[in-house]
């Protein structure tokens, strides 16, 4: 997500809702603590076996599932939601699905819980603070963050508070990811200049997931975008910064590697992990210039190995603005990389979908999406009032795909900024996904976040555009 240089007014929006006052939160009266040794609150529970537990789905195998989706999406909405004033009336984010098929979503508003059937359970209100980020769920809480600077924890059963710390002044509202591991919540913040993008968050945060007490802040050589925390074991962690720079951190934060980036530059995009590797995205050219202009920006894809050191690196012909997935894809032998591509928010631009070999970083199929039409990315233009009524950010301004994500039997899902998700399939492993067996579709009318991953449970895909909530059942 970023403030489109073509769209000036757009820009003058947003500034002026970065400009008001943020409301510092503090710890809730009914808080419901638990004890603050880390390792003991820890080994003392049992980790129920989740079906999407973060915005990027679970560990070790982030943004790739058992889970087998429908195909056919077109036949197969089972139910939806948006905010009962009207879809323009939040934005939303992200989802993770417990043991049981319940949903949890992220919106600016606040969070909210969905039975399977879509009946919601209940809501807690974060106004006027903006969430900004999908959430995480593990060991009977759901965590998130706000613009306000304030980590929070409430009970996946009730929606209670369980703790809610301020981890800084502010974060900013660019969409990141909450996530949680080995007892520890990860999360941006110290939103200020400077950055290459204005203001941006400066400070990765480790909490203590059952009582909320700050562990350690670490301060990047570069400030994050759209910060996501991933996990290869269960003592390391690692990120990558606007520059796509990638960072191997322990679990306390220390420093093991850092590598690759580019420097003066920004991307929209993440990391990912994957086929015993480590995978960042950059772009080619600092936003701002002459030459990151057009749908035809160049990026940069890079593999690493575990230690920080360089496998292979490709050129991408479109910016790399997302987070790739790694998997077994339908048609192709061993592990592929899903990696969107898109100079999001630039009329008349294509964006694609690739998928390159894991190991060799060879191409294998491209899909050829949708130009962008209009000035504006689906449904963000048309919502800008009841959005600034309800105490919002007036403008989604989304990424041009969401996050992918892997199902079981190799099919691709995906949302676009004009509101289609996908479901792809190269079945011949010709290299072009084209053709009703291979690409199925739902219009949702509304962009797509690059925290939206569609997410994956018992034969249901869950996908979130900028305004409403999708629920597939097969």
């Amino acid at each position: 997500e970023y403030l489109l240089h073509h769209q000036p007014h757009a820009m003058l929006c947003i500034a002026a809702l970065l400009a008001l006052p943020l409301v510092l939160g503090a710890c809730y009266d009914d808080c419901e603590k638990s004890g603050s040794n880390l390792l003991q609150s820890h080994a003392r529970r049992v980790e129920p076996k989740y079906f999407w537990q973060s915005g990027r789905g679970n560990f070790p195998n982030f943004a790739v599932s058992e889970e087998i989706g429908p195909f056919l999406l077109n036949q197969s909405l089972k139910w939806s939601w948006h905010h009962p004033a009207g879809r323009f009336h939040t934005l939303t984010w992200g989802t993770a699905i417990d043991h049981q098929m319940n949903v949890y979503l992220s919106a600016a508003d606040g969070l909210r819980k969905f039975d399977k059937d879509g009946k919601q359970l209940w809501e807690v209100n974060v106004l006027p603070a903006n969430l900004m980020n999908a959430p995480a769920i593990y060991q009977g809480s759901v965590f998130t963050s706000d613009t306000s600077g304030g980590v929070r924890a409430v009970s996946m059963q009730t929606g209670k508070p369980v703790w809610f710390t301020n981890t800084s002044k502010a974060i900013c509202q660019d969409n990141g990811f909450t996530m949680v591991h080995e007892g520890v919540v990860f999360s941006a913040g110290d939103c200020r200049e400077p950055s290459t993008m204005g203001t941006a968050n400066h400070l990765v945060t480790a909490l203590n997931a059952s009582d909320g007490e700050i562990l350690w802040t670490f301060e990047p050589d570069v400030p994050v975008w759209n910060f996501l925390a991933l996990f290869p074991d269960k003592e390391t962690m690692i990120f990558q910064d606007m520059t796509g720079k990638i960072y191997r951190m322990s679990l306390g934060g220390q420093v093991l590697w850092k590598a690759g980036g580019k420097e003066g530059t920004w991307t929209d995009g993440g990391a990912s992990l994957g086929n015993g590797m480590v995978f960042a995205v950059n772009n080619n050219h600092p936003f701002y210039s002459k030459e990151f202009s057009g749908e035809d920006t160049p990026g940069t894809l890079s593999a690493f190995d575990m230690d920080g050191h360089l496998r292979w690196q490709v050129t991408t012909p479109r910016p790399p603005n997302n987070a790739p997935a790694i998997g077994k894809v339908a048609g192709w032998p061993g592990m592929s990389l899903i990696l969107p591509l898109c100079h999001q928010g630039w009329p008349g631009a294509s964006c694609d979908v690739h998928a390159y070999d894991a190991n060799t970083g060879g191409l294998r199929w491209v899909f050829h999406g949708p130009k962008q039409t209009g000035n504006f990315q689906a449904g963000d233009a048309e919502g800008v009032g009841d959005r600034l009524k309800s105490g919002l950010r007036p403008m989604c301004l989304p990424n041009g795909w969401s996050a992918p994500t892997i199902s079981g039997d190799g099919t691709v899902f995906v949302g676009n900024e004009m509101g289609n998700l996908y479901a792809l399939r190269d079945l011949d492993g010709d290299g072009r996904v084209f053709g009703d067996n291979e690409v199925s579709y739902f219009d949702t009318h509304g962009a797509f976040s690059g925290t939206a991953t569609p997410a994956l449970a018992g034969n249901m895909v869950a996908a979130a555009s900028c305004d409403t909530l999708f629920v597939f059942k097969g």
